[in-house]
């Protein structure tokens, strides 16, 4: 099969199973590995929902600037979605975060706007949405998908990844883990696989240093190893 472009082949990630990991005898512990996505992680999924549920509704043309807070692979996704598709894409982060993860949505031409973190990602998030939420109010030509708050985040999830999953696993699925930002992975497809195996387990991990939902206190995606092997 020959595709358009690369966006057409987002998806259809494999499904590996763990075997040095796992202890004989115990459950089979099988990984949807998303690193082989399109753009490198499960958020290219969400970005190309978002931006295509807003092309068809009309709300954004050629002349739109999607801007958009992000703490990691979303804005990778959308900035790669955003050069495929010819939008100026404009991505506002923690300082924080990766240079990898930085030079990468630079790659795809984006450009990099930084909120400086001082420890408090939850503050520092809020910041960079309400710079998003004003820049759309000073432009109108800027749109911003608000992935926390867009239905078609969890929607890509719920009617694409859930249902690959159902098709690749032979069998019923007793649990379903996933790391959680948006809530998005989650919610889309624990709702699916708990419609079709009710009794599924479903756990949510989160940073250790900023485990709300368990909850700890807000603190940082980053521990402090890694900001003194990287100081900024």
């Amino acid at each position: 099969m020959v595709f358009d472009n690369i966006l057409d082949a987002v998806g259809n990630t494999p499904m590996v199973r763990l075997n040095r990991l796992v202890r004989p005898g115990s459950a089979d512990v099988i990984v949807k590995y998303e690193g082989l996505n399109v753009g490198g992680s499960i958020k290219t999924r969400t970005a190309l929902n978002m931006i295509n549920a807003a092309e068809k509704a009309g709300v954004i043309g050629p002349d739109t600037v999607i801007v958009e807070p992000t703490s990691g692979n979303q804005g990778i996704g959308l900035a790669l979605v955003g050069a495929v598709r010819g939008y100026r894409t404009v991505i506002i982060m923690p300082d924080s975060v990766s240079i990898e993860r930085r030079k990468l949505m630079e790659h795809y031409g984006a450009e990099v706007v930084l909120i400086h973190d001082d420890g408090n990602i939850g503050e520092c998030i809020e910041e960079c949405l309400q710079t998003a939420l004003r820049m759309a109010r000073e432009d109108p030509n800027v749109y911003v998908p608000q992935q926390f708050t867009n239905p078609n985040n969890p929607l890509v999830h719920k009617y694409y990844t859930a249902l690959e999953i159902l098709e690749q696993v032979a069998g019923p699925i007793h649990g379903f883990c996933s790391g959680i930002g948006t809530g998005g992975t989650l919610s889309g497809i624990g709702e699916i696989l708990r419609a079709v195996y009710p009794d599924v387990e479903i756990w949510a991990v989160e940073p250790q240093n900023a485990a709300i939902l368990a909850g700890g206190t807000i603190g940082t995606h980053l521990d402090g190893h890694w900001r003194r092997a990287y100081p900024r």
